[in-house]
């Protein structure tokens, strides 16, 4: 639980300096950049969160990295989880923040599981449908569930709407039991 905290704490810190500044969605861009640079050169990261480097010398390597490359305000985020050895709940902190992002926008963030990929259009009518069934702007990840065998799962905030073929398939079996 404590970990919970430690990640809204920080995701919330973060959000709150972002909307101050009117920069939450270029923090947001940021934020996955430097993620995705963290991703692709893993041995980065262990060294921000290596103890045995100090955090003046793990801080000015992250100026060589990223200064220049993205906001002041972003870096000195860096520099504050490196200092509290914070940087290994990166991607946790990261998901805080863009939940405080889309509950600032009226956003609510939901999965869409189907057995194959959906085109952006037919996402955005799902996303559209759901909305309106749950009274909310909704944004749908697709995610492939092969276990379904066709239809769609809809999960946002704690609901399901389950229109798959196996759903399907399990209330006709009830149905033919009864």
């Amino acid at each position: 639980m404590e970990t919970l905290t430690i990640e809204l704490t920080y995701g919330q810190a973060l959000f709150d300096a972002a909307k101050e500044r009117n920069m939450t969605g270029v923090i947001s861009e940021e934020y996955k950049a430097v993620g995705e640079v963290f991703s692709d050169h893993p041995s980065l990261k262990k060294l921000f969160i290596v103890p045995t480097l100090s955090a003046p010398v793990k801080k000015a390597v992250a100026k060589t990295v990223f200064e220049g490359r993205i906001s002041h305000e972003m870096l000195n985020f860096i520099c504050i989880l490196i200092d509290k050895g914070r940087v290994g709940i990166w991607d946790r902190i990261e998901k805080q923040y863009e939940k405080l992002v889309l509950e600032s926008e009226g956003v609510t963030k939901g999965i869409l599981y189907t057995i194959v990929p959906v085109d952006p259009e037919r996402l955005s009518a799902l996303e559209e449908k759901a909305g309106a069934a749950l009274g909310k702007n909704v944004r749908l990840e697709n995610r492939i569930d092969k276990s379904i065998i066709g239809g769609t799962v809809i999960y946002v905030d704690g609901k399901l709407i389950d229109a798959s073929v196996r759903m399907r398939l399990e209330n006709m079996k009830q149905r033919i039991k009864q």
